[in-house]
C-alpha cells in the first residue's frame, strides 16, 4: 500500500470537495446501464482513506436511485455533478465508487476507458419516458426524443436533418458531465417538466446556463444568455434511441479560456 497517491476531488461550484488514496489510476470504467449512459461516468474505486474534507455526503448531495435501488448515486444540486456512488448501507466504509471525472490533477488523456457492457442487461429493464409531443412534422425532418434518467424533464428536437456529429468539450462543467453537444435553433425544441424539474447552473462570465434534473442531476442542455445566438446545446447523451457510437465525435478545447476554472 506504499505505492498509493493522494487524489482530490469535487463537484463544480465547490460545496462538496473529497480526498482519497489509490494507485496510480490507469482506468476509467463506464458503465452502459441507462442511467451511467446519460451521465458518460467514468469510474474509479478508492483503495483506502476516503475522507469528505467539505460538505457532507447526505446534506450537501442529492441522492438518486432507480431500477431494483442497489446504488445510491450522489450528486450536487447546486451544479449538478454526480461525485460518488455508494451500495446503501449504514457502514460508512461501505464500497464507494468515484466519478474520476470529477478529479483534480488528473491525465485524462492517459486514461483508458474499460466499458461494462453488462451494464446495458441490468433489470429491471428500464422504461424510456413518454415522448413530448411536437405536433405536426415537416417533410425531410427527423424526431429525437430525449429526457433525463427519471424522465422529469423531456424534449423533443424536430431536427431538419439526421444528426450525424456531436462535439464534447474540455471544460471544467462539460468534462464533469460527459456532454456531448449539438446546437440546434431553439424554435426547434419542445421541452415538458422544464418549469417544474430543471435547475440550472452558471459560472465564470456567466454567459452560459447549465440544464439538469433537480431529481436525478442528469444535464440535458445548455442556455445561451446572448440574445443574438438563437440556439439551445442539446447533450446528445440525452437522446433516447440515437446510437452515439454512430457519432462522429469531435471536441472543443476549452479548458484554458479565461477566466481559468478554480474551486
Amino acid at each position: 500500500m506504499s505505492n498509493l497517491i493522494d487524489y482530490r476531488g469535487n463537484c463544480h461550484c465547490g460545496a462538496f470537495k473529497f480526498t482519497f488514496k489509490a494507485p496510480e489510476l490507469k482506468q476509467g470504467h463506464a458503465c452502459t446501464c441507462s442511467f451511467c449512459s446519460k451521465n458518460g461516468y467514468l469510474w474509479g474505486f478508492p483503495a483506502a482513506d476516503f475522507a469528505v474534507v467539505k460538505g457532507d455526503e447526505d446534506t450537501t448531495l442529492k441522492t438518486y436511485q432507480f431500477g431494483k435501488r442497489t446504488m445510491a448515486h450522489k450528486f450536487c444540486p447546486n451544479c449538478g455533478t454526480t461525485v460518488l456512488a455508494r451500495l446503501p448501507s449504514a457502514d460508512a466504509s461501505s464500497k464507494v465508487g468515484i466519478n474520476i471525472r470529477a478529479l483534480q490533477d488528473v491525465d485524462f488523456d492517459a486514461i483508458e476507458v474499460v466499458t461494462n457492457a453488462k451494464g446495458a442487461s441490468t433489470e429491471p429493464p428500464y422504461q424510456v419516458p413518454e415522448p413530448v409531443a411536437t405536433g405536426p412534422v415537416p417533410e425531410g425532418s427527423t424526431v429525437y426524443n430525449g429526457s433525463c434518467h427519471c424522465g422529469a424533464v423531456r424534449y423533443a428536437l424536430v431536427n431538419p436533418t439526421e444528426i450525424t456529429a456531436a462535439r464534447g468539450c474540455d471544460c471544467s462543467i462539460c468534462w464533469r458531465d460527459a456532454a456531448l453537444w449539438i446546437y440546434p435553433l431553439t424554435t426547434l425544441v419542445t421541452f415538458a417538466g422544464r418549469e417544474e424539474s430543471l435547475a440550472e447552473y452558471t459560472f465564470g462570465r456567466n454567459l452560459t446556463y447549465h440544464g439538469f434534473c433537480k431529481t436525478c442531476g442528469v444535464a440535458l442542455f445548455e442556455r445561451f444568455v446572448d440574445e443574438d445566438r438563437e440556439l439551445t446545446a442539446l447533450n446528445v447523451r440525452t437522446m433516447n434511441e440515437l446510437d452515439i457510437d454512430s457519432l462522429k465525435l469531435t471536441m472543443l478545447y476549452n479548458k484554458t479560456r479565461l477566466p481559468l476554472y478554480e474551486v
